[in-house]
């Protein structure tokens, strides 16, 4: 499996992030930022999953804050590059947007800590679906130092069914996976069977 003990990313000294209303979303009167989570799928719909590096034990998609500027879209693109560096549209790994599920409320889990300090209380995730034809061990071609000055998310990373997801995620994220797993389904399964 790729570590990410072999090295950082560059570093840059980072700046206080803000986070203006574009990148938030209210929910029953309480602020969540918006997370565009990348939700990778292999040629037998196994999905794509880091061992956080600061939660052992604790698995989860690559994901990141959306900012001003970026669709969902856009700012899973960049998480899959900064997190485990792989590029959309790379000939080496096929790597391919599928589709995006649509936002709903059912994707937001209660998160204190730092975001608690911005006045948040949670984050809404917002599913970006991409499909990487292969079943080789995503150690190959995943690069978990941490890209573009971010620091390394996953000590590793592996296929993973569904089910084995939802289970060993971050307790909070279980209802967001478990409400995306039924909406992803029928969409990987179209990808599938027209490969």
């Amino acid at each position: 499996m790729a570590t990410a003990s072999e090295g950082a990313g560059s570093a840059s000294a980072k700046t206080e992030r803000v986070y203006p209303e574009e990148c938030r979303v209210e929910m029953n009167g309480k602020q969540y930022r918006r997370c565009a989570a990348a939700l990778v799928f292999n040629k037998n719909g196994d999905v794509l999953v880091g061992e956080r590096s600061d939660r052992p034990g604790s698995w989860g998609m690559p994901q990141g804050g959306i900012e001003v500027t970026e669709t969902a879209e856009a700012a899973a693109t960049r998480e899959l590059y900064e997190e485990i560096g792989v590029r959309v549209g790379d000939a080496a790994t096929g790597l391919r947007f599928v589709a995006s599920i649509p936002p709903s409320d059912e994707y937001c889990y209660l998160a204190g800590g730092w975001l608690a300090k911005k006045g948040l209380a949670g984050q809404r995730l917002e599913f970006s679906l991409f499909h990487l034809p292969t079943t080789e061990d995503p150690a190959a071609f995943c690069d978990l130092r941490g890209l573009d000055g971010e620091p390394a998310e996953f000590s590793r990373v592996k296929w993973a069914r569904f089910a084995e997801v939802i289970d060993s995620v971050w307790e909070s994220k279980r209802g967001p996976y478990l409400a995306a797993s039924e909406a992803a389904a029928p969409i990987i399964a179209a990808c599938l069977s027209g490969e």
